[in-house]
């Protein structure tokens, strides 16, 4: 435990003398575009500089039948954000598996399976499965869209307010199946947003919708994606 609150400062600040050890720098990890397939890694640009934060968001992605065509159409999402920069900083072999450990934990309670709208009872859900993790990473902040479907990220515990009232730019398919594409979001020029300015999806495990439906219901589905904001 020493070990991980000494990595937690190393992010923020150079190691003070003390009981961490051994010391060494640590940078901030890499966004993982390389692990996308070569026809689609060109679909997402590369960033610019190093990420402000890295959340691993943890919810569901909605979905409205349509009853024309019977398939599902996007209806947005709900997430609650985990700040897990410090810990991919110190760990960046976990990228690749974090997302899909949060989304197995999740699952794993029935109240992943009935989801409430609300946000803070979701988070009672989302919380829960953050609490049973080796390592429970501090909450950041809330993933929602807006009623004119607008995806928004609300930084909230961070220092000075993050905010961002985002579009999405690219998307790419993402690697394995059954999970939702990795995206690239910028600021859609909104004057409340602040601090940060784009946002990747990454690392993504889940939520993707059913092939075919009937009627004209909704359904929300369980997944975890990694949020790397610049």
């Amino acid at each position: 435990m020493a070990a991980y609150l000494c990595s937690l400062l190393a992010v923020s600040s150079l190691l003070s003398t003390g009981n961490c050890m051994p010391r060494r720098s640590v940078s901030a990890p890499a966004l993982p575009l390389n692990k996308l397939a070569s026809t689609v890694a060109t679909a997402l640009p590369a960033p610019t500089g190093s990420p402000q934060f890295i959340a691993l968001g943890l919810g569901v992605q909605n979905y409205t039948c349509n009853s024309t065509t019977n398939t599902y159409a996007a209806a947005g999402a709900l997430a609650q954000l985990f700040d897990a920069t410090a810990y991919l900083s110190y760990r960046p072999d976990r990228i690749d598996s974090l997302s899909q450990e949060y989304l197995d934990r999740y699952t794993s309670f029935p109240c992943s399976q009935s989801p409430s709208s609300d946000i803070k009872i979701a988070d009672r859900c989302e919380g829960l499965a953050n609490s049973r993790i080796a390592r429970p990473l501090p909450v950041l902040g809330e993933h929602y869209f807006t009623k004119t479907g607008t995806p928004s990220f609300d930084l909230s515990k961070a220092a000075h307010d993050p905010f961002l009232y985002s579009a999405k730019k690219a998307n790419a398919t993402a690697p394995g199946t059954g999970n939702v594409d990795w995206l690239y979001l910028a600021s859609n020029g909104s004057s409340l947003n602040q601090v940060v300015s784009s946002v990747y999806r990454v690392e993504t495990a889940g939520g993707v919708q059913p092939k075919s439906c009937s009627g004209s219901g909704s359904i929300s589905v369980p997944y975890a994606a990694q949020y790397w904001f610049y």
